[in-house]
């Protein structure tokens, strides 16, 4: 009987143990805030654009599992809704450079996403074209392997439950960058999209990105927890009242509308500045280096998480 009660003891105190653990856990993820910003602890974030689509068939889970290798902090992705109301990844309008839709449906012109159904849509293969075309030239150049091409041919278009259900597998990060449709409302596509986030769980795992600010409002009034990114072309005449009146969390300027100042006054605010598309060693080296750039999109994740190793190698030497 004694040795029961004290079994009971001890378990009693491991079961405590594991509770606190999970308590400090959960009060180091409030606290914690947002996770896509920089800070003393959390260097530069390396973004897999669509992911790493210098050697992979982009917005694929295929290409997701080769940036997480590359070493990837994230990636971003594209999405559209189908016919039927289903998340997708796809950057494009249309279905025609990234999948053979016009060989599967040779009498569906313009091949537009909004037209075809989800069922439709997995008929196709989203892999061949990056084979035909190698559009970074890695193919040539010898970066991917024949293994590799082999098993792009018929990959999948993913859903963005797929998306984020791997995401979450892997304990990533995702920025999904909503592309503006005209044939559903932006407080639709937000509903849907936020509750598609709560179900497979990753509301601390992904910001909202859009060139569509009334999406990007719809987020927020729907959970204002989720980290917002405003995407840019040209620059706001006054970028941190544009966040604001948008109660958005990150900037994401093209490289007509970023510039080293803009990205300090950002920072200095508190909001986090993700540059798009850089590929060029040298750029990539550069910006890097730039304090007040919190993340940096790029083909070739791979290329920059090489330069980040050795610029943190090099700080450690000093």
């Amino acid at each position: 009987m004694k040795y029961f009660r004290h079994s009971r003891v001890i378990a009693l105190s491991l079961i405590l143990v594991v509770l606190a653990t999970l308590l400090v856990d959960s009060v180091v993820v409030s606290a914690d805030g947002n996770i896509f910003l920089r800070g003393a602890d959390r260097p530069l974030l390396n973004i897999a654009h669509a992911g790493a689509a210098s050697i992979a068939p982009q917005n694929t889970i295929i290409a997701g599992e080769k940036a997480l290798t590359a070493g990837a902090d994230l990636w971003g992705i594209d999405t559209r809704l189908t016919k039927d109301g289903v998340f997708i990844l796809m950057h494009d309008e249309t279905l025609t450079r990234t999948t053979n839709a016009q060989e599967v449906f040779p009498n569906r012109s313009p091949w537009e996403v909004k037209d075809f159904t989800l069922e439709e849509i997995e008929e196709l293969d989203a892999g061949s074209w990056f084979l035909k075309t190698d559009p970074f030239g890695q193919i040539a150049e010898g970066s991917v392997p024949a293994e590799d091409q082999h098993a792009y041919v018929g990959v999948k278009v993913p859903t963005m439950h797929e998306a984020l259900l791997f995401t979450r597998e892997h304990n990533w990060r995702m920025d999904i960058e909503v592309k503006a449709m005209d044939y559903v409302t932006p407080a639709e596509i937000a509903d849907k999209l936020v509750a598609l986030i709560h179900a497979t769980g990753m509301e601390d795992r992904v910001m909202v990105s859009s060139f569509d600010t009334k999406i990007l409002r719809a987020v927020k009034e729907i959970d204002s927890k989720i980290p917002t990114a405003a995407l840019v072309i040209f620059p706001p005449l006054d970028a941190a009242s544009f966040l604001a009146g948008l109660g958005a969390d990150g900037y994401e300027p093209s490289v007509v509308a970023f510039s080293s100042k803009v990205a300090a006054d950002l920072g200095s605010q508190g909001y986090g500045v993700y540059v798009w598309t850089y590929n060029d060693e040298e750029k990539l080296r550069s910006l890097a280096q730039t304090a007040s750039v919190s993340g940096i999109y790029t083909d070739f994740p791979q290329r920059l998480h090489s330069i980040l190793v050795k610029l943190h190698d090099s700080k450690q030497d000093r």
